[in-house]
């Protein structure tokens, strides 16, 4: 049995950590493993185990690379099973319902999709919080949101380069 790095994103937490586990580690030994990293984040039976920008959490019980667990791996650990995000573009707002290790990159092209803004278009455009942070394309929705509420508001806005 040898360990692996991967990388572990929790509830409300901006930065992900590095952690090694066993290549043979459950989905729930990775959870526990998370519970040390990011404490006051539950208990391991509320925890949910989610791999990036799948649509689904793993069963607790899967282990190794059925569980998702492979090296350099970007998994998120949540409470919240989905996260309900309001994007606002042009005066218009949509609703999407995503797990929380849903990058902004896909969140950005599905909203562009709903909005029906072409890929190229799209291109120019980043996801913004309230507080005007911009999203990047690696970030997890759920780093941004803390149970038990699972929903947060973005908006879809032009990508201003300044020219000088």
């Amino acid at each position: 049995m040898k360990t692996i790095q991967i990388y572990v994103h929790g509830e409300n937490n901006r930065d992900p950590k590095l952690v090694e586990v066993s290549d043979e580690a459950s989905v729930k030994d990775v959870i526990n493993k998370y519970l040390q990293e990011f404490p006051n984040s539950g208990s391991s039976e509320d925890v949910e185990f989610f791999v990036e920008d799948e649509d689904e959490q793993r069963p607790k019980e899967e282990t190794g690379e059925k569980g998702g667990i492979k090296r350099k791996v970007h998994i998120h650990c949540h409470r919240c099973k989905k996260v309900s995000l309001a994007v606002e573009y042009n005066g218009q707002t949509i609703t999407l319902n995503v797990p929380p290790s849903t990058t902004a990159k896909k969140i950005l092209k599905q909203a562009a999709k709903k909005f029906n803004i072409s890929e190229g278009d799209a291109a120019d455009l980043l996801l913004k919080l309230s507080d005007g942070n911009v999203l990047q394309p690696g970030d997890h929705i759920g780093s941004f949101v803390a149970f038990p509420h699972c929903s947060i508001s973005l908006s879809l806005t032009a990508n201003k380069q300044v020219q000088g």
